[in-house]
């Protein structure tokens, strides 16, 4: 009679007890596949370097330095001066610009023509103004006019290099002083100057 009771109770507690896996049953822990693992794509070659440039030859820069002189303005070795623009270009005989700047006249003044420098000072003076570089190329009403450095008046400049473009002269050209030296050394005594509108 035990031993049908024990034999009962074994059977239910197999029954209710959960089975143990052996190692037969337990699957492999996975382990990443690395035959199938792609590589990050290669960075792409370096662009081939932009081609430089070639320097202009002598001829294009004489062409382009042309084209910068105002048409209509005459030939050869002058100082061309715009009043409308208050600009002046100096060019050399083959009609090449050799230097553009702003300058102030006076509206009007000179008459529109062809001049010639007639008469260079280092220094002049008119009444309390004084100035330097003075290239005398036409005559005004009562006094001459030409191209000259900003004056001074009692050590003061009538104007500023930056109102240089507009017109502030009584008559004659005002340049900035380095413009002015570069202008009177250019210049020798017959010149030619054209006087734009």
């Amino acid at each position: 009679m035990r031993a049908k009771i024990l034999v009962g109770v074994l059977c239910v507690v197999s029954m209710a007890w959960p089975a143990v896996a052996s190692a037969d049953d337990v699957p492999p822990p996975s382990v990443p596949d690395t035959t199938t693992t792609t590589l990050p794509p290669a960075p792409p070659p370096p662009p081939e370097p932009a081609p430089q440039p070639s320097a202009p030859t002598q001829e294009q820069i004489d062409a382009f330095l042309r084209a910068l002189v105002p048409p209509r303005s005459g030939q050869g070795r002058r100082i061309i001066y715009s009043n409308r623009w208050q600009r002046v270009w100096i060019v050399d005989a083959q009609d090449r610009l050799v230097r553009s700047y702003l300058v102030s006249g006076r509206r009007g003044m000179p008459a529109v023509g062809v001049y010639r420098v007639y008469s260079k000072s280092r220094y002049a003076s008119s009444g309390s103004a004084r100035m330097e570089y003075m290239v005398r190329f036409a005559r005004g009403r009562r006094l001459p006019i030409g191209f000259h450095s900003i004056p001074t008046s009692r050590g003061r400049p009538l104007q500023t290099v930056f109102q240089l473009g507009t017109p502030r002269s009584h008559g004659c050209v005002r340049q900035w002083i380095g413009d002015a030296a570069f202008l009177y050394m250019w210049a020798p005594i017959g010149t030619v100057v054209v006087a734009l509108p």
